[in-house]
């Protein structure tokens, strides 16, 4: 069995506005190469949640704490 990068656990559509924002931005390209490197939630710094968030256009008014703290709504289980 394979262990998932966080990068392969993106919901569709966060994954798709982040490949979006990676055709414009380097710094969006260089962050979906840092989630194909990790595999857990609890990996990613509070820098990349913040690009994640900018970069996947999910706004944090939206999120829970269960959000941030564990991918809710934002990686599948």
């Amino acid at each position: 069995m394979t262990v998932k990068t966080i990068y392969q656990s993106l919901l569709p559509e966060v994954k798709q506005n982040l490949q979006e924002s990676a055709k414009k931005f380097s710094t969006a390209k260089r962050l979906k190469y840092t989630l194909m490197s990790k595999s857990l939630w609890y990996e990613l710094t509070i820098d990349e949640l913040r690009d994640l968030m900018t970069y996947a256009n999910l706004n944090s008014w939206e999120m829970s704490a269960y959000s941030f703290m564990y991918g809710d709504n934002i990686i599948s289980k």
